[in-house]
């Protein structure tokens, strides 16, 4: 259902743009029907590519050429119009679809040249009342022949309700600045959550995990669940006061690699140099731990290495394993080669993963998911390496469990080429 309504606010966008710019010479209702059909077919011309795993026409490059498109068939039909009117009717009203992903659910502006989502997450990607008050004034707008200020009264109750909750969601994160940025804040996130009229926030920094939220038209702000870092750290410091210096080899992790690559290779996590110590007082930590310097290594099947990285130059964070564990495998973009993840601990709700290939070279490389830390999923698996889920060719989509409401917050991650692209 929310695929449904998505589906409708762009094309409604679309249409209501469209009718604006071009709607003064359709003055009968089949040529004011085919406006709106083309608008709205404009509106949802950039997820066109999508249905080929691409986001090329996302990109607000693309734009002009989508306009030019729909010009081009559409003055085929009437010729009223000016080309270089209905090509710059057909460029905003494709324009419009970049804006609702911007302040709904993300998008790659800039792709190809750059691949970074930008994202204000003001609205849900289904939201109603962006949607109504443009669906019902097209509605009626269509059998009336000046209904160009009825459309132009739906526009604007959708741009004023957007723009209120831009305002608040502002408000609100000048707030949490406010009450956080002393702790240095490292990131904060906002969105809307429409089932029950809030604003959640996720925010970290260098001492806590905070979830919680705030109502929409208000900054009074809740917190549900804050997890503290300096308590672990304190109880990791006490475990290392009684650690053992390892000297030698440890393997954390030994996977075969036969049924994935056809050879008789095998990928290890080892501890080169550092520590190990037990800790059983409960906690995520609990039993015993490994912390100093890991390699990824790949070796034949008489030991021989072949390639190796040190995992922890990919990290900014010291790394810990408190358990052995399998790297779970798959080939998440689609190359042929085997991916898998490598996670750490993050909070109670969820754990941070990087996700890591090997090439076809044998070497070891990080594939980038954006974000410092890495891709933070409420996995049922493991801590330590989970199984992604995979949507498409070269797609997958990855969720976290926000305890505060009981539901999962869900993104998808998409392969650009060189990066995938979260939206």
């Amino acid at each position: 259902m929310d695929l449904i309504l998505h589906t409708f606010i762009h094309a409604a966008a679309g249409a209501c743009t469209a009718y604006l710019i071009g709607g003064a010479s359709a003055n009968s209702i089949g040529r004011r029907a085919l406006l709106l059909l083309f608008g709205a077919i404009a509106g949802l011309a950039p997820d066109l590519t999508k249905l080929f795993g691409d986001l090329l026409f996302h990109s607000v490059f693309l734009v002009p050429l989508i306009g030019w498109i729909l010009a081009y068939v559409y003055s085929m039909f009437q010729k009223e119009l000016s080309f270089k009117r209905m090509w710059l009717t057909f460029m905003i009203s494709a324009g419009t679809h970049l804006l609702i992903d911007y302040i709904g659910n993300g998008v790659a502006l800039f792709y190809p040249l750059i691949g970074h989502e930008y994202e204000f997450s003001v609205i849900d990607r289904d939201d109603p009342f962006v949607l109504f008050p443009m669906l019902l004034s097209l509605i009626i707008g269509l059998w009336i022949r000046k209904g160009r200020y009825l459309v132009l009264a739906g526009v604007m109750t959708s741009i004023v309700y957007a723009g209120t909750l831009t305002y608040s969601k502002l408000d609100l994160e000048h707030s949490l600045k406010n009450r956080y940025g002393q702790d240095h804040m490292e990131s904060l996130l906002t969105y809307p959550d429409h089932s029950s009229r809030h604003w959640r926030f996720m925010l970290r920094t260098e001492s806590a995990a905070v979830f919680g939220r705030a109502s929409l038209l208000g900054n009074r702000i809740v917190v549900d669940n804050e997890s503290s870092f300096s308590d672990l750290r304190a109880e990791k410091a006490e475990a290392d006061a009684s650690s053992v210096t390892v000297t030698g080899t440890m393997t954390l992790s030994r996977n075969d690699m036969f049924t994935i690559m056809q050879k008789s290779y095998f990928i290890d996590i080892e501890l080169v140099n550092g520590t190990y110590s037990e800790d059983w007082s409960p906690g995520p930590f609990m039993g015993p731990n490994w912390s100093g310097e890991f390699h990824l290594v790949l070796r034949d099947d008489i030991g021989n290495e072949l390639s190796s990285a040190t995992l922890n130059d990919f990290y900014t964070d010291p790394l810990l394993f408190n358990a052995t564990f399998d790297l779970s495998f798959d080939d998440y973009n689609g190359d042929g080669n085997p991916d898998f993840t490598i996670g750490q601990y993050g909070t109670s709700n969820g754990n941070y993963y990087k996700l890591f290939t090997l090439t076809s070279g044998n070497e070891f490389k990080e594939l980038d998911t954006g974000g410092r830390d890495g891709m933070f999923i409420s996995a049922d698996d493991s801590m330590y390496s989970t199984h992604l889920n995979k949507i498409g060719e070269a797609s997958f989509q990855t969720a976290y469990y926000d305890n505060s409401t009981g539901q999962h917050v869900k993104s998808i991650f998409t392969w650009d080429g060189e990066r995938f692209v979260k939206h």
